[in-house]
């Protein structure tokens, strides 16, 4: 019992400079377990010492099997759940607060609807209005996803005959609230070029640019040597 104590109080003391060197670990509990040390003395050093534990499913079905205590194996979880404080709240506030990040591209869903007596009617017109985005309104980032979308950019496409065309667009955020009046006629590009403009406004509403900077004070002009007057007595 005495050379128990003596090996445990060992463990503890020296825990800060064995730290630098080498954590504690599962390896580690079990060598102790297996050298007959009291689940006490274990605990403490799971507390006192740095420990690196991997407490999965697996690892802990073979400590149990090993016949470590369930105080232990709840200290080791314990040990190895704590989350570490990250240097810069450790540090306290800086004293430069922090620039706000620029604002990335909208996202635009489309959709659209398509009717008329021509078979061209029944192409899927999101395909043309994703090119004209790309073609005149490069500001913005298409997506597929719906609900990762900033707007959505919905078509209403009306193909008869030769010559008859119409077109019928609807703006939206991503509450589903219209940002401007359903606009109507037109060619696929043109309302496009509308659209851009409209949610493009309500974007910038919605996230303005972060405030320049000051400027800095200018520098003090450099005299030349010879400019430079004597010190008094020269």
């Amino acid at each position: 019992m005495i050379l128990k104590a003596i090996i445990a109080v060992a463990l503890i003391t020296g825990a800060n400079v064995a730290s630098a060197q080498q954590q504690l670990n599962n390896q580690s509990i079990l060598k102790m377990h297996d050298a007959g040390l009291g689940d006490d003395l274990i605990i403490a050093a799971i507390n006192a010492q740095a420990g690196a534990y991997t407490t999965n499913t697996d690892d802990l079905i073979a400590l149990k099997k090993a016949g470590v205590d369930d105080k232990i194996i709840t200290a080791m979880v314990t040990k190895g759940s704590a989350v570490a404080l990250p240097p810069s709240v450790l540090a306290g506030p800086s004293e430069n607060p922090p620039v706000a990040e620029p604002v990335g591209k909208p996202r635009v869903f489309l959709t659209s609807a398509s009717k008329g007596t021509n078979a061209a009617a029944a192409r899927d017109q999101s395909m043309e209005m994703s090119k004209d985005f790309e073609q005149f309104c490069p500001e913005v980032r298409i997506t597929l996803n719906q609900q990762a979308a900033d707007y959505t950019v919905s078509l209403n496409h009306i193909e008869i005959g030769l010559f008859i065309r119409d077109n019928q667009f609807q703006i939206a955020d991503h509450n589903g609230d219209l940002i401007s009046h359903t606009k109507e006629g037109g060619s696929i590009a043109g309302g496009i070029k509308k659209a851009c403009g409209a949610l493009m406004a309500n974007w910038q509403t919605a996230h303005p640019s972060p405030p320049s900077a000051p400027a800095g004070v200018a520098p003090p002009p450099v005299v030349a040597p010879s400019q430079v007057p004597p010190p008094p007595g020269i």
